[in-house]
Parts: C-alpha cells; sequence; structure tokens
C-alpha cells in the first residue's frame, strides 16, 4: 500500500509539472497574455482528465486491496481491514483535494481572462487600415468594418495635389455651402485593364477596416505574410502614371477588385495603374525589369 501511495505521488507531480517549452507555438490568440492564460486553462483541463485517471487506477487498487484482505484466513501477512479501509479513507481525501484546487485555479484563470477581453473591448486599442477596391472587410476574426465609401483624391495633373489618397465615406456631412476652390478632390479610376478584364475607367470603391488587436502593415512584392502576422487581403501595387504632373502614393489594391455603381464615364481625376519593376539600382534578380508587382495586407 506504501508503495501504490508514493507511485500515485509522482504520477502526480508529473502531471502538475508540465514544462512551458511544450505550448504549441502555432495556437496563438489575439493577444500575447490570452494566449497563455487559455494555454494555462486547456493544461489545467488536461490535468483534471489525467488526475480522474489516476482515481480509478486507485480504485481500482482498491478494490484489489479489499479482495486480499478478504483472504485473510489463507494469506497470513494480509494487513487488517481496517487498517486498509484507513489508508483507502486517506487516498480518497488527498484525491478530492487534488481536484478541488484544480477546479478553484480553473475558476481563477476564467475570471482573469474574463477580466483582461473587458479591458481590452474598453481600451479600443487595435490598428485600421483602408482596403482598396472593396466595400468590404475580410471575413477574419477580430476584424470588423468601420465604413465603406468612395476612394477620393486629387487630380491626376495637378502638381499640388494631396499625394494621399482617402476613403471618402457615402454620407458626408457639410457645415458651409462654398470655400476658396484653391484645393479640390475628385474620385478614383481604374485606368487599364489589368486589374480586371473590363476595369479601365471604372470608380474605385474602398472600406476602412478596423484589427481589434495588435498592428497593421502594407508589404509591397508579397502575396504572403510572415511568420507570425495574420493575412488580411493580398492585391496588386498601384500608383499614378510616372509622367502625371500630380504626386501619388503606393497602395494595395485587391485582387479581383468591385466597382462603384454607374462609375463608368471617363472623368479622370486620381488615376491608379499597376506599378512594375524598373531593373538598375533595383536589384534584378530577384525583382524582374518590366513585371508588375503584388502587396499584401498583414495583421498582427
Amino acid at each position: 500500500m506504501q508503495l501504490f501511495v508514493l507511485v500515485f505521488c509522482i504520477l502526480y507531480s508529473a502531471v502538475f509539472s508540465e514544462p512551458v517549452s511544450k505550448r504549441s507555438d502555432n495556437e496563438g490568440k489575439d493577444s500575447p497574455l490570452i494566449w497563455l492564460i487559455l494555454k494555462q486553462l486547456s493544461s489545467l483541463e488536461a490535468r483534471i482528465e489525467k488526475l480522474k485517471d489516476i482515481a480509478i487506477e486507485n480504485q481500482k487498487n482498491i478494490v484489489s486491496l479489499k479482495s486480499n484482505n478478504g483472504n485473510s484466513g489463507i494469506n497470513k501477512d494480509a494487513k487488517p481491514l481496517d487498517d486498509v479501509n484507513f489508508k483507502v479513507i486517506a487516498v480518497k481525501k488527498k484525491i478530492d483535494h487534488l481536484t478541488k484546487k484544480v477546479d478553484l485555479d480553473k475558476s481563477k484563470l476564467e475570471e482573469q481572462i474574463y477580466q483582461i477581453k473587458r479591458a481590452y473591448s474598453n481600451m479600443g486599442g487595435g490598428d485600421t487600415y483602408v482596403r482598396w477596391g472593396r466595400t468590404t472587410c475580410p471575413p477574419i476574426s477580430g476584424t470588423k468594418l468601420v465604413y465603406s465609401g468612395y476612394t477620393g483624391g486629387g487630380y491626376y495633373s495637378h502638381a499640388g495635389r494631396p499625394a494621399e489618397p482617402v476613403c471618402l465615406p457615402t454620407n458626408p456631412n457639410f457645415v458651409k455651402t462654398s470655400g476658396s476652390n484653391a484645393a479640390y478632390i475628385y474620385g478614383t479610376e481604374y485606368e487599364t485593364n489589368f486589374f480586371r478584364w473590363n476595369s479601365v475607367q471604372q470608380d474605385v470603391p474602398c472600406s476602412v477596416c478596423h484589427v481589434q488587436f495588435g498592428t497593421t502593415i502594407m508589404i509591397p512584392g508579397k502575396t504572403r505574410c510572415h511568420k507570425g502576422w495574420k493575412l488580411q487581403y493580398k492585391g496588386t501595387l498601384s500608383a499614378g502614371a510616372a509622367g502625371h504632373g500630380g504626386a501619388s502614393t503606393y497602395l494595395c489594391v485587391n485582387f479581383h477588385p468591385q466597382y462603384i455603381h454607374g462609375g463608368s464615364a471617363n472623368t479622370d481625376g486620381y488615376l491608379l495603374y499597376e506599378v512594375v519593376a524598373q531593373c538598375g539600382a533595383l536589384p534584378c534578380p530577384p525583382y524582374r525589369h518590366g513585371y508588375p508587382l503584388t502587396c499584401v495586407v498583414c495583421s498582427k
């Protein structure tokens, strides 16, 4: 019986000393702290199951001990039944104590998870990005649509136009009815059929997306995110034409872009073209002269 109790204690110690290094890196959650607590909770649940298995094995040993002591007339060395019952009760109390302790730790962890999630939701953290060419955000956990609208910017040939386009909402608010007519904003057009077979002259929609946790980045020339980052969307690297007078910036236009309904007229404005590599100061390889560049938006 003493050997059985010793084996039980060793098994319990092994179960409750699982090293941190056994955690799987690919089971990350939205927050590293939440990830850690969830992993601890999952580990506790697994330990409870192991503890139950140990309890079942103890029950079998108890039955065996009682059976052996029932044959005390044959085995003169068998211990008295009262002594066995006393040890059985002690083992059961030990199991009950350990089970209650595990349940208490589990409840504490669940409460911590709840408080952390509540704190994050009240903080309103995370990051935002614009998905150019689409009216919706990707169906990804933790990513939500703020609003959708029209891609707006300066006229392609105006030297003083702002380089950065913006995502204009569909329901603007106005305070005054006139201005100085010194700065302007126009809609945006795909200026080639590279984006889609019939995309030329089509007007460009956009959507502003909020990533609940972490930050976002646009990587030119890639269609996949680096390890540890989550793909939001991928597309074509785009900008204004090199020969136009107005400044522009690099945008990531979503693959298979959408159009604004009724926006197929050739009215110009902020114009988008695919961006192609030019060798020289840009090393070729790995880049290739005249090849259009891709892009990807990632979050972490």
